[in-house]
């Protein structure tokens, strides 16, 4: 079975994630089953390292899947250097993120370097897709702090 291609539908289901933990961060892993695992941000709790991305990378033995280039990776926000660094090494496929860094560092201290310059530098180029539901994921930062 093929991943459904709806980018629209996955992404409101990271966007619920985000919500249920009460942060603008949420993310999933979805195999070609159309199984998932989700996480959101984790750090006023679990440390600095605990965005959303690398609490569902932790998750990813808990899916079934043949290769890790199958994968597609949801984020309401487009993955951080070190965020982007674990899915790299993780060997996601595809990457599909809401709001850009570029625009998040408006609202929050961000380290303004974006997904495609570390996939560039990578051994391989998974496919990078932008700004799914830009709008509602941004406004997962309004009255958050």
């Amino acid at each position: 079975m093929e991943i459904q291609e709806n980018h629209t539908i996955w992404m409101q289901k990271a966007i619920a994630c985000a919500q249920e933990g009460s942060t603008p961060f949420g993310a999933l892993i979805l195999n070609q089953q159309s199984e998932f695992v989700s996480a959101f941000n984790s750090t006023k709790k679990d440390g600095p390292t605990a965005h959303a991305e690398m609490n569902v990378l932790q998750k990813l033995k808990q899916l079934d899947y043949q290769s890790k280039n199958e994968l597609v990776l949801y984020t309401t926000v487009e993955p951080c250097p070190m965020c982007m660094g674990g899915i790299l090494w993780a060997g996601i496929g595809k990457i599909v993120y809401g709001a850009s860094i570029e625009e998040v560092s408006k609202i929050i201290k961000q380290i303004k370097i974006d997904s495609h310059t570390l996939a560039n530098k990578s051994w391989y180029q998974p496919e990078i897709i932008g700004d799914v539901l830009k709008a509602e994921c941004l406004a997962l930062f309004e009255g958050w702090n």
